[in-house]
């Protein structure tokens, strides 16, 4: 079998789920011939991603970035000498239909691991799925924390899970002078299981508002909206009319960008504006917004520049070029940090693809990616690790940690 033989990709429609769509990445010839797989038959990943509906801006770059990764290992031989597959379908950004999805990549497609859907909403729908068929799930998807806690064969690899997502934020703003400090914090939250628990915490951990709590900043502010709104001008206004210092809105990223430009019109100048919830100043969509994506502050997982990430300024440099933007959304290295965990569990168990045998190895060993140098704990997270931008006029900047700095925080926002 050529391992290093060119990739291609297929778009069908789906016989499972209605009008699905069906993206296959698949070699040029796979049948092994017989119902049992042989030493050398592919290993086959399966997946799905919101590729139509609302989650498809994010999940275009975990398609990008599966791509690349999948060019990159076949190119290099495959993993223990296998080539790998991807069956990758579109979940409609719906978790119904994923659930159907995973059903059917478990079932008829017999994929050896999966990976998770994009955000969690979806993603906790198909946990429970995954958990009982006895199938390892890499989780680049999604955060959170209450869920990896509730599963034996989920591993993550966000560096930071949904409470902690605005961590970042208030841990620069420890970094300023006491007078720069802001007092007060309006908050503003999405609907969704991720972005609640960004807003509240789990367990008494955690969440955006503990974290103004520890730091004595008074929330004046704290209203949730439902994330499919077309029209969030009144929430914005009272807001405003709040005069908070600091605003934090936990969104995803098409609401993400309703904010901003809401924002913008209403004439809001809070000294610091962050969306601390999905990584939105690093899609490509955030510089269509002018100014007024300009001085918005988000988090990520990984940045271009960063010593020490094997394979991120390869993909970010692969994604630039793929959508006409520099410095890769966040989502891209995580997608291809799975991929990286996965190769080397599999090659550091001898070529195990059993669940918990991949399991047991992937908790008690360290793993080179994208996302940096990892170790696990128990319940299949990663330590906190993020990377505070800024979407300044010459496009997104590291303010935080402070040593990977390349500008200084602008504020106000205007």
């Amino acid at each position: 079998m050529n391992i290093a033989r060119k990739w291609r990709t297929r778009l069908v429609t789906s016989l499972a789920v209605g009008s699905a769509l069906v993206l296959a990445l698949v070699g040029c010839s796979t049948d092994s011939g017989s119902s049992e797989p042989a030493d050398d038959s592919p290993i086959v990943i399966g997946a799905t991603l919101g590729l139509t509906g609302v989650f498809s801006g994010p999940s275009a770059g975990y398609q990008l970035a599966y791509e690349y990764w999948l060019d990159q290992v076949n190119a290099a031989g495959g993993i223990d000498g296998r080539e790998v597959q991807m069956v990758l379908y579109d979940d409609e950004s719906n978790p119904t239909v994923a659930q159907q999805l995973y059903q059917r990549l478990i079932n008829e497609d017999k994929v050896d691991v999966l990976f998770a859907p994009y955000t969690t909403a979806v993603g906790g729908a198909v946990v429970p799925i995954a958990e009982r068929a006895g199938i390892l799930m890499i989780n680049p998807g999604f955060v959170g924390k209450e869920i990896q806690g509730q599963a034996s064969l989920l591993v993550s690899t966000w560096p930071y899970q949904d409470i902690e997502y605005s961590l970042g934020m208030f841990e620069f703003l420890d970094t300023l002078p006491a007078a720069d400090m802001p007092k007060t914090m309006a908050v503003i939250t999405a609907q969704n299981p991720f972005t609640l628990a960004a807003l509240d915490g789990f367990d008494g951990t955690g969440g955006a508002l503990n974290y103004a709590k520890e730091r004595g900043i008074d929330v004046v502010v704290n209203e949730q909206y439902d994330q499919t709104a077309t029209d969030l001008s009144s929430l914005i206004e009272t807001v405003k009319a709040s005069n908070a210092d600091l605003l934090i809105a936990l969104s995803l990223p098409n609401d993400a960008a309703l904010i901003a430009r809401t924002v913008n019109e209403a004439g809001y100048n809070p000294e610091f504006y962050c969306q601390c919830g999905s990584q939105v100043t690093s899609l490509p969509n955030w510089p269509d917004l002018g100014e007024a994506g300009i001085n918005v502050f988000a988090s990520t997982s990984a940045y271009p520049g960063q010593d020490g990430f094997p394979g991120l300024q390869e993909v970010s440099d692969y994604i630039a070029e793929k959508t006409g933007v520099p410095g890769a959304p966040a989502y891209s290295a995580v997608a291809y940090a799975a991929g990286q965990v996965l190769q080397q569990a599999i090659e550091g168990t001898d070529g195990s693809l059993d669940a918990q045998v991949l399991r047991e190895y992937i908790a008690t060993h360290s793993f080179d990616t994208a996302v940096g140098t990892i170790t696990y704990n128990e319940d299949g997270t990663i330590d906190f690790r993020q990377v505070l931008l800024q979407y300044q006029d010459s496009g997104n900047q590291v303010i935080w940690p402070t040593e990977l700095a390349t500008a200084d925080a602008v504020f106000p926002l205007r």
